[in-house]
């Protein structure tokens, strides 16, 4: 019984079409047109209930019409020509219905040249090979011209005679009109039969917001009448009457001016006599708005907030690529005409509205429906395939002005683990005014990332710090660069800066997001100190730089060889703090050592582990030092007193080992410019432990490999003078006699002043031998400082107030003996007295 009853339901479905089943409420016939046509003829139904004359696959004669029906969807198409007028009969169900209607949606579309109108002629009747009432024509003769109409609404009232039929059919036919050459094509769309709620209702207003800078956007919440609708009169705006009208997918209107629009202020739209497609007139209609202008997008209002560009199978997000971005502005942004860039290549977005505080993800368009769960999916057609070890990704207008840019690295994530396990990268404050490039961080997610939501590393914690200007440079002798500690906001001008004495500014630019470079109208002349006062400059948080004293500034001379010599060395520093070179200016000017060098020398003599210096502008101020360490911070708490001086720092030192090497000075073409052999040796022989102790250079007139030009630092200067004054050292010039002592007062022990004393010599030409003794006043020989050596027209000697087998010599008076023989036979004795002092 069950099965009999089965087959009897296939029957009952197959002979009466579904919604005409006794019993149930009637629902309207309708046909969108959407299944594929079967390419079958009459008496055959080419779709249920719908029979044609000649169905085909190719678009001629009564064919399926993919993409040209409303909004884009499928329609059917009919083709007359002179040999074929199209014939579409449907069946209809009446019975169900009290005064059932039909309606459907038709246009023209242009074919050829010709100007014969597409006629349609509709017919009525109770069988299907029956008899049909008189054919009446739909419209007017040229209702449906040769030409690429606008669907438009139609609705046949079905004959009385008919009602209460259980089938009714209806009769199309598509006729080749009357003129010459080709006939227009006919598309219908959206059929329905049935019974229709009669609107009575006027159309509403929705919507109304900014499209671009001219243009405004209203919303209708019903299909408008397409001709009233694009009368310019029936808007103003600001009580302006606006320039251009045009109707866009039925409900859509754009009212265009000629002036733009002023971004952010508030205006009073005015719309009347706008009637629906029943022809219900809207009321006057006043409504206030705030205009934005959703094409402008200011810099870091769409965020690149999150990069997945190394995905990886078998995890729990899918294996895609993907860029997430974020809308951290205050009104909605219209995407249409934006680019978005790697660093091979560009893709223009399309159509878009984005709201405040959304997501959205850039996806390739055959993977993008992989990631709808997650959210928003933009698909991009020429997806710009990122980088595993590092891309550039920008976002532009459509003017071609940045929105936001970052880059990553492979360091970006942190660690190899990372950077290769399908982790994305995030931004941790969206709203942050400047480039993240350097902030970006794995994804700490369970999923490995965060598509279409807050990311894991989200943190708006505020940042207090205040940027401090780190380096400044004249990159020419019209161009100054400074570089800042943190990303400097941008905005700032020619105003914010000030030099005196004063310089005309010609430009101002945001070289990167720590730099800025500024362009004077005139040369910096060398060597001549300027001031520039820096105001109104604050980091991406908000945090002013604040400058207490305007900045020196000196275009310096490119230092040459002879200009800059090595003036100190620690190379035994205490366990865990570094060690240092000094080099010193020697001339009135100052001194640029940019890509200066500093190197040793291996066993066979040659210059070896060469170290730059730095390959940005290095100054050395008239007579001043700059001490070079791998840890600026410890070598200060080291010697307090140098915590002002002059100190840059190096990742790593040439080798400079307590045993002993030679410390050289390169120029920047890679030419010795001076050099040094130091040992343990060269320290006072009174000092108990070194370790600690610098070597300083006495006199930069003395050649830095004489051994006695080099003495250990004071213990009252902290043992070192790292980017100060050497604490031993020979000041002034030769005074003009053949021996200067300088002092001739010391104490050994160092209680006071210098540990030791300088002989310097100055002859009036060289080849003289020379003996320097030191006697007491008893007339014992104490200290033999040369013998029989052949001296130069000038040098120098020292003496540490210790007698010949190291020991300390008793406080008092003491007595250089200088013997000096030249090759003539010629004899000077000179005879000066020094004293040697102890501690009270």
């Amino acid at each position: 019984m069950v099965g009999l009853f089965f087959i009897w339901q296939l029957v009952y479905t197959a002979v009466f079409p579904v919604g005409l089943v006794f019993g149930f409420a009637a629902t309207n016939q309708i046909q969108r047109f959407e299944t594929e046509f079967i390419i079958i003829n009459h008496p055959n139904e080419f779709l249920t209930g719908w029979f044609g004359n000649e169905i085909r696959a190719t678009s001629s004669r009564i064919y399926q019409a993919n993409g040209f029906g409303r909004n884009g969807s499928r329609a059917l198409a009919v083709q007359p020509i002179s040999t074929f007028d199209g014939e579409i009969i449907i069946r209809l169900s009446p019975s169900e219905f009290s005064d059932p209607q039909v309606q459907f949606w038709a246009r023209s579309m242009k074919n050829g040249t010709g100007n014969r109108a597409a006629q349609v002629y509709f017919s009525w009747s109770n069988s299907l090979e029956g008899e049909y009432s008189s054919a009446e024509l739909l419209g007017g003769e040229a209702e449906f011209a040769n030409e690429d109409q606008d669907f438009r609404n139609f609705e046949l009232d079905m004959p009385d005679r008919f009602s209460g039929d259980i089938e009714v059919y209806l009769k199309l036919e598509i006729k080749y009109g009357a003129g010459s050459g080709s006939c227009a094509k006919w598309l219908m769309d959206d059929f329905e039969f049935g019974e229709f709620v009669v609107d009575k209702i006027p159309p509403k207003i929705t919507k109304v917001r900014g499209y671009d800078e001219k243009q405004i956007e209203i919303q209708f919440d019903e299909a408008v009448d397409p001709v009233f609708s694009e009368f310019a009169f029936n808007y103003s705006l600001n009580e302006i009457e606006p320039s251009f009208v045009n109707r866009k997918l039925d409900s859509l209107v754009y009212i265009s001016f000629d002036e733009k629009l002023e971004h952010g202020k508030r205006y009073e739209l005015m719309v009347s006599k706008v009637p629906d497609l029943e022809g219900n007139f809207l009321k006057d209609t006043v409504i206030s708005f705030q205009f934005f202008d959703p094409t402008f997008i200011p810099s870091k209002t769409l965020v690149i907030n999150e990069i997945m560009p190394a995905p990886k199978a078998d995890l729990d997000l899918p294996n895609v690529e993907f860029v997430e971005v974020f809308h951290a502005g205050e009104y909605p942004i219209r995407l249409e005409g934006l680019s978005f860039s790697n660093s091979r290549s560009t893709v223009v977005l399309l159509e878009a509205w984005i709201q405040p505080s959304e997501f959205f993800l850039f996806a390739p368009e055959n993977q993008a429906s992989e990631l709808n769960e997650y959210g928003r999916v933009i698909p991009l057609k020429n997806w710009p395939t990122l980088l595993n070890s590092g891309d550039q990704l920008w976002l532009k207008d459509d003017r071609g002005s940045e929105i936001d840019m970052i880059s990553y690295a492979t360091g970006s994530w942190g660690g190899s683990e990372f950077a290769g396990g399908g982790y994305s990268l995030e931004v941790a404050n969206p709203f942050y005014a400047c480039e993240q490039s350097d902030l970006l961080k794995a994804s700490i997610d369970p999923l490995r990332g965060t598509p279409g939501r807050q990311n894991s590393v989200f943190d708006l914690s505020p940042d207090g710090s205040l940027p401090a200007l780190n380096l400044f440079e004249f990159t020419s002798s019209k161009s100054l660069l400074l570089t800042f500690s943190k990303p400097i906001l941008a905005g700032f001008d020619q105003s914010n800066f000030k030099f005196e004495p004063s310089l005309g500014i010609d430009s101002v630019f945001h070289l990167s997001s720590k730099q800025i470079q500024i362009l004077v109208s005139e040369e910096f002349v060398l060597n001549k100190i300027y001031h520039l006062s820096i105001n109104g400059i604050t980091d991406c948080s908000g945090n002013e730089y604040i400058q207490a004293e305007a900045l020196l500034l000196v275009l310096p001379i490119q230092a040459q060889i002879g200009d800059v010599l090595i003036n100190e060395l620690l190379f035994n520093p205490k366990t865990g703090s570094p060690k240092f070179v000094e080099l010193v200016n020697v001339t009135e000017n100052y001194m640029e050592v940019k890509d200066w060098m500093l190197a040793n020398l291996d066993d066979s003599g040659e210059i070896d582990q060469v170290k730059k210096i730095s390959e940005a502008s290095v100054i050395i101020p008239p007579q001043g030092f700059l001490a070079i360490t791998t840890n600026v911070d410890q070598l200060k708490l080291d010697f307090p007193k140098s915590a002002f001086g002059q100190i840059m720092q190096l990742s790593a030192l040439p080798s400079y080992p307590i045993a002993g090497q030679t410390v050289v000075l390169l120029d920047s073409a890679g030419e010795a410019a001076d050099s040094f052999s130091y040992s343990e040796d060269l320290h006072h022989p009174l000092l108990r432990d070194p370790k600690g102790v610098s070597l300083e250079r006495l006199s930069t007139d003395s050649p830095a490999s004489l051994s006695a030009n080099w003495h250990s630092a004071s213990a009252i200067e902290e043992y070192a003078t790292p980017g100060r004054r050497n604490s031993q050292v020979i000041l002034g010039e030769f005074e003009g006699e053949l021996i200067q002592i300088e002092p001739e007062v010391f104490d050994p022990e160092g209680s006071n002043g210098n540990t030791f004393t300088t002989i310097k010599y100055e002859l009036d030409q060289a080849g003289w031998i020379g003996n320097f003794r030191v006697y007491s006043t008893a007339g014992q020989l104490m200290q033999v400082l040369a013998q029989n050596e052949m001296l130069g027209t000038s040098g120098l000697f020292t003496w540490s107030g210790t007698d010949s087998q190291g020991r300390v010599v008793r406080p008092g008076y003491y007595v250089l003996l200088v013997e000096l023989y030249d090759l003539s036979g010629q004899i000077r004795t000179i005879r000066k007295t020094m004293v040697v002092a102890t501690k009270l």
